[in-house]
């Protein structure tokens, strides 16, 4: 009987998936590689609560994107956003580099977390350049498959809280031309372009975050140096 059961558990959540595949076949390709290449890539849940995608012209959306921390750190997350404008080539999804002519996220939440070994996005960055390091030697498998060009990606208004401590703007990021030079980039190669600029962003010196708040308290003073172990 249980048997029974689990079978027909399993043939009911297929079905959902397939409907959903079907209905939104390019959105559902999409999402399931970033739960379950992100991940592995990354070493931290990702999850995203749908994603749509027009085959017509290429306009979507991804909504309720949340990236998750690695292990060793308490907030519940590192980055996220609750909508992801994307615009991709439409002539360029059938052929093996994908243009994607816009990737905009607005007012996403970032939580920038100190830890033993460095920061929550220290870690990040150095899980994709670890998983970067380990395809290619292995045969480049992990880097097999559809490549992308992203033409322009964008953070814009995102807030950053630092430590528990304080939240502050971070500077707008503007990057164009993702894997154009070298004819085409993988998810981790994109990946590490992303998180360089990102990790660079919020990797402020002591000094310009106090700065920037102007006469904060002495215990927040004292938090972000801790944060950045000065």
């Amino acid at each position: 009987m249980k048997k029974k059961i689990g079978i027909g558990i399993t043939v009911l959540v297929l079905g959902a998936i397939a409907v959903f595949m079907l209905s939104n076949p390019l959105g559902g390709l999409i999402k399931l590689a970033i739960e379950s290449l992100g991940p592995d890539m990354l070493q931290a849940k990702i999850s995203v609560s749908s994603v749509k995608i027009s085959t017509t012209d290429g306009q979507g959306v991804l909504k309720k994107f949340n990236l998750g921390n690695p292990k060793g750190f308490k907030t519940d997350h590192a980055f996220k956003a609750d909508r992801i404008e994307i615009v991709i080539e439409p002539t360029s999804i059938a052929k093996d580099i994908i243009v994607i002519q816009k990737v905009l996220i607005v007012a996403p939440n970032i939580i920038y977390e100190s830890g033993s070994s460095g920061t929550n996005f220290d870690i990040l960055q150095r899980n994709v350049d670890t998983y970067l390091g380990s395809s290619t030697g292995n045969k480049g498998k992990k880097n097999s498959g559809k490549k992308v060009v992203i033409e322009s990606f964008e953070i814009r208004d995102a807030e950053v809280n630092y430590n528990g401590t304080i939240d502050l703007p971070l500077p707008n990021i503007e990057l164009r031309n993702i894997g154009k030079k070298s004819g085409g980039a993988s998810f981790a190669q994109v990946s590490k372009r992303v998180f360089s600029e990102l990790n660079s962003k919020l990797s402020f010196s002591k000094s310009s975050v106090i700065d920037s708040v102007g006469g904060a308290a002495k215990g927040a003073g004292n938090a972000i140096k801790g944060l950045f172990g000065k």
